[in-house]
């Protein structure tokens, strides 16, 4: 398993599994597949430049999985960065990927000095809460109709983990 970070030489790649991802568990993207087969790839070159992207590679150096992350935009924001999505092909699921990508995406985060880490999960994707919570995550609340898939909302959980040590389960 290699896990780096993706850049413009991953775009196929990227956006291949991508695809696979939003035929396969539509309920773990915010865009749709629509959306997102009409993003230009200059502009998902971009999002690869500017966000920080990583990949999942097999033994084989296929990508399997990605996941990506956001810093806040405003400096008073410029602490916290929003996780999402973190998806692995089926069948690399249950082998390791989806841990090596969040170990490996947090501590770069870390590394950069972010604080604090904020996620939204689908409220029926149990497979991924479990991972979360492993890894230090707690729900600080539910999001009623986050998003709509084919006209039926879905919730979501919001999980956050701070990567500084500090408590941020006071008064929850």
């Amino acid at each position: 398993m290699t896990i780096r970070r993706l850049t413009s030489k991953d775009l196929s790649a990227y956006r291949a599994i991508w695809a696979d991802g939003l035929m396969k568990v539509p309920t773990a993207f915010l865009f749709g597949a629509e959306e997102v087969r009409a993003i230009p790839n200059k502009d998902v070159e971009k999002m690869l430049e500017v966000n920080l992207t990583l990949g999942a590679f097999d033994d084989a150096r296929r990508l399997v999985g990605f996941v990506s992350a956001r810093r806040g935009g405003p400096q008073r924001m410029q602490h916290m960065a929003d996780i999402g999505p973190l998806y692995v092909r089926s069948e690399a699921q249950g082998q390791g990927f989806g841990r090596a990508l969040m170990d490996a995406l947090l501590q770069q985060l870390a590394t950069a000095g972010i604080q604090q880490v904020e996620l939204c999960v689908d409220v029926e994707n149990t497979g991924a809460q479990k991972l979360y919570h492993a890894l230090g995550f707690h729900v600080f609340g539910r999001r009623p109709r986050s998003v709509l898939i084919d006209g039926d909302g879905r919730d979501d959980f919001l999980m956050i983990k701070a990567l500084d040590g500090t408590d941020l389960t006071r008064g929850a």
